[in-house]
């Protein structure tokens, strides 16, 4: 029963975390409309998606931020591949920019690698000023996106108060997640063979069921993505230890460090504010930043491609 506990702990965490960044901070702010429900449901799908993606990390011994990387792509695109469906063409921007947007320029850098790993580890470390740096940068960055969706038509805004509400009570939550994931012990964690089976067969259903229904060249795009992941981390996984990121969540985390986790909310919160304040709606702002995000992501993408084709070949060279 406690191993069960800690094993939804874990499972549940990683979701809300992962939810977080790639909803709560992308939507920006609770929306007109918007109900629960479908928040809790994003919850259990990023959870069920985290899941796969955790099993990923840990099967091919994914031990630095570079492989990181790719394992976050895999997160994105199927979460958008499959259930958003983004992947292959989007009203705000035309296949195949979408292939980067918004898999490789937001899920996989900004909620895998910054939100679940550099967050969680910066929430181990002995001193607040790791997550204190990053609560900033997050801070800065999503009070600039949730200014710009002031642009959209209609305008999609909030009173400054319900901004700083709605991140306050979020960014708790996201504590609470990665408080979840320390009583889940990832340091230990080893998916079963029947929840990973169950977990994809959820995924291999809905693509082939719904995703490539209504979208005929879903498979001649999804497939080949993912035939070049597989070969890139099996590639990556030859001759490694056991050894994965899970091992550096195996410290507690600080008290001291969840102090400076509200410069999030409130730096986020402080940028929203005084810009409706002191400038009219700006459609280059979100524009502008999902430019840089899909440039970079696919940069990084492409250098972690590189530098785990490069790494395998360099150890068979050195071999001879």
């Amino acid at each position: 029963m406690l191993t069960a506990l800690r094993r939804a702990s874990l499972v549940l965490g990683t979701g809300f975390v992962l939810f977080f960044f790639s909803e709560t901070v992308f939507w920006a702010l609770w929306r007109p409309g918007e109900a629960m429900s479908g928040r809790i449901l994003a919850w259990l799908l990023y959870s069920l998606i985290g899941y796969l993606t955790m099993a990923l990390i840990g099967y091919c011994r994914v031990n630095d931020s570079w492989a990181l990387v790719l394992a976050g792509a895999f997160f994105g695109w199927i979460d958008e591949g499959v259930f958003a469906m983004t992947v292959f063409g989007d009203p705000s921007m035309p296949f195949p920019f979408t292939i980067a947007w918004t898999a490789l320029a937001w899920h996989g850098p900004i909620s895998l690698v910054l939100g679940w790993y550099w967050l969680g580890l910066a929430l181990r470390k002995n001193g607040p000023g790791a997550t204190l740096a990053l609560s900033l940068g997050a801070g800065l960055f999503w009070g600039a996106w949730g200014f710009g969706w002031l642009a959209e038509t209609p305008p999609v805004r909030a009173t400054p108060t319900m901004f700083l509400l709605h991140s306050v009570v979020a960014t708790g939550c996201l504590a609470l997640g990665h408080l979840a994931i320390a009583a889940g012990r990832l340091e230990s964690f080893r998916p079963s063979r029947a929840g990973v089976a169950l977990a994809s067969a959820v995924v291999m259903g809905f693509f082939v069921l719904v995703t490539a229904q209504r979208i005929a060249i879903a498979p001649l795009v999804m497939l080949p993505l993912m035939g070049v992941l597989a070969l890139a981390l099996a590639r990556y996984r030859k001759g490694r230890d056991e050894r994965s990121v899970f091992a550096s969540f195996a410290a507690p985390i600080q008290r001291k460090n969840l102090c400076a986790l509200p410069v999030l909310p409130l730096t986020a919160s402080a940028v929203y504010a005084v810009s409706i304040r002191t400038l009219p709606p700006i459609r280059a702002v979100n524009g502008a930043l999902a430019v840089v995000t899909s440039v970079g992501g696919l940069a990084l993408f492409l250098v972690a491609l590189v530098r785990t084709f490069r790494r395998r070949t360099d150890a068979a060279t050195a071999g001879v």
